[in-house]
């Protein structure tokens, strides 16, 4: 299973071939390496690149041979297919590095049900914030529900690296903000990050499961729970209520811990079904396909609206990204 196949041009016949899987693993590799020499944020920024030494021409050669770069003179500068990756890089991060210790598990446990989950937890951090933050619209209408709200605080649960309270911090200037991440090198770095930027006066990192139990978790302590009014979660949702007793148990933990909540906002990706995968859309087989072999259950659309509702929220906005990946708005009904 590689991460970018899905970026390949299939036949008319929606045939998934030998030839995609192998490309598809190179280009992974290839973008994921750009990424991590800052190429994308340049060439999406307008700019154009210039390769200083001998591996970064190699590389650049090989993404202008997958239609991703064109060079111009000594400089390169993205196609139209390079702008759709670049912006969606993030995905292919998750899948080329951070689910690659998961995958690589399959071939020495043939009599397990499931595989359990080794991931790299910083690229994994890394690439699903770059996901949530790939479309700037979506960022820019979390930030004005909470902006045109009375100032509170914001928690983001399962935070990663950091990066989604960060943007909304720009956006929503009177707002302080909460983030929970069950990683704790995660928060540590990210915790010295903020630091550094001057932004620990209003970003709180700290480590800990956002998983519901019995027994409220130890950070919880430390957090002014009647000041949180929004509660974010992205890409985790899924996994708690597979864990848990479904979505609907999950939010009412939140509920539980935060009992002036005001607003949700909720990132996750449906489960969207169908017989091949050249037949779904492109990240859908990759995401399906790993938490299968995890045994993480996924959730379909109506299933989180059901519990959206049996809760008492009414949806304010939903935003829509790859028809799978929704991030939804939810306010008090």
């Amino acid at each position: 299973m590689t991460a970018v196949t899905p970026l390949v041009q299939h036949s008319a016949i929606g045939d998934f071939t030998i030839r995609d899987v192998i490309e598809g693993q190179t280009a992974g590799q290839l973008i994921v390496a750009a990424d991590d020499w800052g190429w994308w944020v340049t060439l999406l920024g307008g700019d154009s690149i210039a390769p200083t030494t001998g591996i970064q021409d190699t590389v650049a050669d090989g993404l202008v041979r997958a239609g991703f770069l064109i060079r111009r003179g000594r400089r390169y500068h993205l196609t139209h297919t390079g702008h759709d990756v670049g912006k969606n890089r993030g995905f292919v991060r998750v899948a080329v590095r951070g689910w690659e210790p998961t995958f690589r598990q399959l071939s020495a446990n043939p009599h397990r049900e499931y595989i359990p989950a080794a991931t790299e937890p910083d690229e994994v951090a890394r690439g699903c914030t770059d996901i949530a933050r790939r479309r700037p619209e979506i960022f820019e209408a979390i930030g004005r529900s909470i902006a045109a709200d009375i100032p509170g605080c914001t928690i983001d649960l399962g935070c990663a690296d950091a990066g989604r309270v960060t943007a909304l911090a720009g956006l929503a200037p009177e707002e302080s903000f909460l983030g929970v991440d069950i990683e704790d090198g995660v928060i540590q770095t990210a915790t010295s990050e903020l630091a550094d930027r001057g932004l620990s006066d209003r970003i709180t990192l700290l480590a800990g499961s956002v998983q519901p139990e019995d027994e409220p978790p130890a950070w919880l302590a430390a957090v002014d729970r009647e000041a949180v009014t929004t509660a974010m979660s992205f890409f985790l949702l899924h996994q708690l209520a597979s864990d848990g007793d479904g979505i609907a148990a999950v939010l009412r933990g939140w509920m539980d811990w935060f009992p002036n909540l005001r607003r949700f906002v909720i990132g996750d990706g449906y489960l969207l079904e169908a017989p091949n995968w050249t037949q779904q859309p492109w990240f859908s087989p990759t995401y399906e396909i790993y938490h299968a072999v995890t045994g993480v259950r996924l959730w379909t659309r109506h299933e989180y609206e059901q519990a959206f509702a049996d809760l008492g929220w009414s949806v304010e906005r939903r935003l829509e990204d790859h028809t799978m990946l929704v991030t939804t708005i939810l306010e008090r009904a």
